[in-house]
């Protein structure tokens, strides 16, 4: 059962009703050295939900998440 998700705008088919961080990463080629924010729709002024690397989350068809680097500097 195949859901269709969106990491960083991109649309992905997520394999199960239940990922890990790392799992949402990965299937977008990204990985360990990535944070990984669920958004509350395309556009979330918030900056997003943290999701941790070995946290589960029930993922829903349609949500958005992003990616960004875990060195980030800003500023």
């Amino acid at each position: 059962m195949a859901l269709p998700i969106f990491i960083n705008r991109q649309r992905y088919e997520a394999p199960s009703d239940e990922m890990t961080g790392l799992a949402i990463l990965e299937l977008a080629g990204f990985g360990a050295d990535h944070d990984l924010f669920l958004l509350h729709g395309e556009g979330d002024p918030s900056g997003g939900l943290p999701i941790g690397l070995e946290q589960t989350v029930e993922v829903k068809a349609g949500q958005h998440y992003r990616a960004i680097p875990a060195n980030r500097n800003f500023g």
